[in-house]
């Protein structure tokens, strides 16, 4: 049996293109950015009470935040074609520029920690255009690494409760993958655990981990957010009454808030006018709790 929500919306402002959804149970802060306009924000949240306490602006994108270990140092980030730290007084320091080589036709895109502290950031074409995208991690012993190529619109990440498994989304073609991982956190084993139909469901984009190892999945011209069993099994649908949800985060003050944030990116004003919610974010009591956010830096 498939369970059924309806999530309504928890803020007035509205987003080109919300994403990067993030829960810090430290700071009890949501996280999210307006990519486009280079906007990262914190929040306090609980249910639909959500107050903006912070924000932040950047020149260009600003596509994935994470916390740094010490949260006094802010967030590693992504933004156009950068890895970079974000203080808390708004000052952006620059650690690498993994797609340097391509800065006219690629950006980064979603990004997150990983249980061992390593910032994995993914990129795609500006146009969208396939194979141009990659998958890289990033930590303070070893810089930068490649972990994937050929990507089109690398996008969510997760990991399971276990730490054994990690699962990534390519939006390009709808799949979401899913790898085995070692003691060290080193993937291995990649395959399909999802295959999307684009036309009739829509593409699979930013992901969270619950704490009980499934996985909410936003889709994108789907109208929902779907939760997953580990084993690709759909249990769970969140209907969104605007047809471009981008990624989802649990938490709030009560912890079994679901959190999504949306876009108004490529909609035609009769699209706007049909989904005056569009860019909004938006929220459900889902009754499970999310995992604690992985943070940035050497433990």
């Amino acid at each position: 049996m498939v369970r059924e929500f309806v999530a309504e919306p928890c803020t007035t402002d509205v987003y080109f293109l919300g994403e990067s959804c993030r829960w810090d149970e430290v700071r009890g802060e949501l996280l999210w950015v307006d990519l486009d306009a280079g906007r990262f924000y914190r929040a306090t949240a609980d249910g639909t009470r959500v107050e903006i306490i912070a924000s932040y602006e950047v020149q260009g994108t600003l596509t994935a935040v994470a916390p740094m270990r010490d949260r006094g140092e802010g967030w590693i980030v992504a933004t156009d074609q950068s890895i970079a730290v974000l203080g808390q007084d708004g000052h952006l320091r620059e650690l690498d520029r993994p797609e340097a080589a391509h800065a006219s036709r690629v950006r980064m895109n979603d990004g997150a920690a990983d249980f061992w502290g390593r910032f994995w950031i993914g990129s795609m074409a500006y146009d969208a255009e396939p194979g141009l995208g990659s998958l890289y991690r990033h930590s303070h012993m070893t810089g930068t690494e490649t972990i994937l190529r050929g990507l089109t619109i690398s996008n969510g990440l997760g990991w399971s409760p276990d730490r054994r498994t990690m699962y990534f989304v390519d939006s390009g073609p709808s799949v979401v993958y899913v790898f085995d991982v070692d003691d060290e956190g080193d993937v291995s084993n990649q395959r399909i655990l999802i295959q999307f139909d684009h036309e009739s469901e829509g593409d699979p984009d930013g992901l969270c981990v619950d704490a009980e190892g499934a996985l909410w999945i936003a889709v994108w011209g789907g109208y929902e957010v779907r939760r997953y069993t580990p084993n690709g099994e759909l249990i769970a649908r969140v209907s969104i009454p605007t047809g471009q949800p981008a990624c989802c985060a649990i938490g709030g003050a009560n912890g079994t808030t679901l959190y999504v944030t949306t876009a108004r990116e490529d909609m035609s004003t009769e699209q706007l006018a049909r989904e005056p919610n569009a860019g909004r974010l938006f929220c459900v009591d889902v009754g499970v709790t999310g995992l604690p956010l992985n943070t940035f830096g050497s433990a």
